[in-house]
């Protein structure tokens, strides 16, 4: 049998009174029993209530063996009587989530013959897992469904079966119930065992957004916002596409195709500027005579960069050709094994990195003199 609980009888009061039954300190924690409550416990997937007994947070509750325990900041006097606070916002918008995930779930399940094996209401988003396989064009047609049912703005149904009577009955439930049944039933949409708590209307959530819809396991997962949670989203992703049509002149409905125009062009200059490096690099190093060794130090190279000029100087070196931009180095050999080089590099200055016979790069903390001076024994 489920304990009737204030939040049960009014899933709306955010305000009450109660009597302190224990206080209790344990592993660091601090846990107050009360006579009633109306904070609603984590479980089935929907997050605790947090706010306040009289001036003291609640920063978590938690339901055990059909005792709720109310996690707070610090003690509270056994057999007060104390003034409840619910942060009601937080709530309200769990109860949309939920309520959401309803309409989506029946929706689903009747459409595609598949089950929901996992529900979450995070900070962020919900998620949503589902046994079958869905795609994006599914997800906009169930999507457009959900929503229709807000506008039905249909009466939420919760009643308590035994269960005899709830055997008689046909409803959604993750596993197999020997107490009596407490159903949440949406005319037309869903019918479904739940301990979470609701809106009274569908009219309530104001909208359902579904986000994206992405492989999980055998199955899917699919991200959903709801109510005030989903109109902020909104709200942010317009401000920041409205930012970018101003920032390129573009109509708000040509701004893809003017962000991928940008992406190309910047695409084809990288490669333009690729091709002059590599010109610039191939003339200056024109200008070396073969050597033994070749170790130059340039200024604000990209590590790419360095590479590529490390290949291109080794044509110029029989030995060892060397490349140090910001502190930053790269040697490279065909004759030499660089391990050894970087062995020595190590025991006598400050070097890190490594690498292997053919190719080493790292980090110069000393003076690159003396980089080059123990080089040049090789």
């Amino acid at each position: 049998m489920i304990k009737e609980t204030l939040y049960y009888k009014n899933n709306y009061l955010d305000e009450f009174e109660a009597v302190v039954e224990n206080c209790i300190e344990e592993n660091g924690k601090i846990r107050v029993i009360l006579n009633e409550t109306a904070f609603y416990p984590e479980g089935g997937g929907q997050p605790a209530d947090t706010g306040f007994i009289d001036d003291i947070k609640v920063i978590d509750v938690q339901e055990k063996e059909n005792i709720i325990h109310h996690f707070v900041e610090r003690k509270i006097e056994k057999g007060k009587k104390v003034k409840c606070k619910i942060n009601f916002e937080d709530r309200f918008s769990n109860m949309q989530s939920h309520t959401a995930e309803h309409i989506v779930s029946g929706i689903i399940c009747r459409k595609f013959n598949s089950t929901n094996v996992g529900f979450h209401i995070g900070k962020d988003f919900v998620t949503m897992d589902f046994n079958v396989q869905i795609i994006e064009n599914d997800l906009r047609e169930i999507e457009k469904e959900a929503n229709r049912a807000i506008y039905k703005n249909i009466d939420v149904v919760v009643k308590l079966f035994s269960k005899e009577e709830a055997s008689k009955l046909t409803y959604r439930s993750k596993k197999e119930l020997n107490e009596d049944v407490r159903l949440v039933e949406i005319p037309e949409y869903d019918i479904c065992a739940c301990c979470g708590i609701h809106v009274n209307k569908t009219g309530e959530i104001g909208i359902i957004k579904l986000l994206k819809v992405e492989k999980y396991k055998s199955g899917v997962r699919i991200y959903m916002l709801a109510g005030e949670k989903a109109l902020n989203d909104y709200t942010q992703m317009y401000n920041q596409i409205n930012s970018i049509s101003t920032l390129l002149s573009l109509k708000l409905n040509e701004v893809y195709t003017g962000v991928l125009h940008q992406v190309q062009e910047i695409e084809k200059l990288k490669k333009e500027k690729s091709q002059l490096k590599n010109v610039l690099i191939e003339n200056e190093i024109s200008n070396f005579e073969k050597q033994k060794n070749i170790i130059i130090e340039k200024e604000n190279m990209e590590m790419n960069d360095v590479k590529n000029y490390c290949t291109k100087l080794k044509e110029k070196a029989s030995n060892i050709s060397g490349v140090v931009s910001n502190g930053k180095f790269i040697l490279m050999s065909d004759t030499i094994n660089l391990k050894d080089v970087f062995d020595e590099l190590k025991q006598n200055i400050n070097v890190k990195g490594g690498g292997n016979k053919l190719l080493v790069q790292g980090q110069l903390l000393d003076d690159i003199d003396k980089f080059k001076e123990i080089i040049n024994k090789f």
